[in-house]
C-alpha cells in the first residue's frame, strides 16, 4: 500500500493589529504605515480602507478624492496628473510624440478592451523587467510640480525654440476615485478619474490624463496610455507595443 499523501503545512495569514489602522470620523480605516503627502487635500468620504505603504500625494496642490467602501492595497501610489499652464510645444508634435511613444493598436467593444500586444517569447521572458523598469520611471517622475516661473529664459529673444521649449510654469489637475472601487498592490495611478465600481489588478500603470469610467476591470499588469479613456463596462488587459 502507498502511504497518504500529506500536504506541506501551511500558515494562515495573521491579521492586523486594530492599533496599526487610524479610525477617522467617517469609518475609514487608514494603517499607519501609509504616506498620506498633504492630507489636507485628500478627501475621504468614508468606510474605506487604506492599507500599509500606500502612498498619497496631495502635495501637489490638488484635491484627491476617494469614495467610500474603497479598497488601496499595499504599495499604491496615487498622485494627480500635472499639465503645463502654457503649452509652449506645438499641439500637432505633441500627439506625434505621444503615438510614437504609446501606438495604440488596441481592439474594443462593448463589453472588453484588448491592447494588441504580439509579444514573441523573447518579449515575454523580458516582461517582468521592462515593466519593473517602467514602473521605476514612473515613479522617479513623482515630484512636486515647479510653480516659478523661468521669466530669465526669454533673455534671448534671437532664440524662438529654445524660448519655447523651455519649462512652463505647471498645474495638478484634480483627481477623483469613485465609490466601490479596489486597487490592487503595487499599482500606480495618474489618471484624471477612475469610476465606481472598478476593479484595478496589482503591478498596473494608469498614465495621466487616463480615465477610467464605471463598472471596469484593468487587469494585473496592464498599462493604461496617457490620454486614454476606458468606456463603461469594459475588460482592459496587456501593455501597448
Amino acid at each position: 500500500k502507498t502511504a497518504p499523501m500529506t500536504l506541506p503545512p501551511t500558515t494562515a495569514p495573521q491579521p492586523e493589529p486594530p492599533s496599526s489602522y487610524i479610525r477617522t470620523t467617517t469609518q475609514s480605516y487608514i494603517s499607519r504605515a501609509a504616506h498620506i503627502l498633504g492630507p489636507d487635500r485628500v478627501h475621504a468620504k468614508g468606510k474605506s480602507v487604506i492599507r500599509p505603504s500606500v502612498r498619497i500625494h496631495g502635495d501637489y496642490g490638488a484635491v484627491v478624492s476617494i469614495g467610500r467602501y474603497c479598497h488601496l492595497d499595499e504599495g499604491v501610489v496615487i498622485a494627480p496628473t500635472v499639465v503645463d499652464l502654457e503649452v509652449a510645444v506645438d499641439d500637432d508634435e505633441t500627439k506625434k510624440n505621444a503615438r510614437e511613444n504609446f501606438p495604440m493598436s488596441a481592439s474594443s467593444s462593448s463589453s472588453s478592451t484588448g491592447f494588441s500586444t504580439g509579444f514573441s517569447n523573447h518579449r515575454r521572458r523580458n516582461r517582468d523587467a521592462m515593466m519593473k523598469q517602467m514602473r521605476d520611471r514612473f515613479l522617479a517622475d513623482l515630484s512636486p510640480p515647479n510653480n516659478n516661473d523661468n521669466d530669465n529664459d526669454k533673455d534671448n529673444d534671437n532664440d524662438n525654440d529654445a524660448a519655447k521649449r523651455t519649462k512652463p510654469r505647471q498645474k495638478a489637475l484634480p483627481l477623483s476615485i469613485g465609490s466601490h472601487t479596489r486597487i490592487c498592490r503595487n499599482t500606480v495611478v495618474r489618471s484624471l478619474s477612475i469610476g465606481s465600481n472598478v476593479y484595478v489588478g496589482s503591478d498596473c500603470l494608469l498614465h495621466p490624463r487616463s480615465v477610467v469610467k464605471d463598472c471596469c476591470v484593468i487587469e494585473d499588469g496592464t498599462v493604461i496610455p496617457p490620454d486614454m479613456v476606458v468606456p463603461p463596462f469594459s475588460r482592459v488587459r496587456g501593455v501597448p507595443e
